[in-house]
């Protein structure tokens, strides 16, 4: 395995484990921090947040399920 192909995946792995962190700290009770949900429906309100989803799950399907 490559060096950059590692940082790359301990990249990853830290961005997830940090999402992860931050939806357990925000559904403590009496948190101030919104959730995943809470914070995706506040950017489904408008129709530019709406097309940015879109775009963004198109990206996503894109580079790592198109084969």
């Amino acid at each position: 395995m490559s060096f950059t192909r590692l940082v790359t995946i301990v990249g990853f792995a830290g961005i997830i484990a940090a999402l992860f962190a931050l939806e357990f700290l925000a559904r403590r009770p009496g948190s101030k921090i919104p959730t995943g949900g809470q914070w995706l429906g506040y950017i489904m309100r408008s129709r530019a947040g709406r097309v940015l989803v879109l775009l963004g799950w198109w990206w996503l399907g894109w580079h790592y399920f198109a084969r």
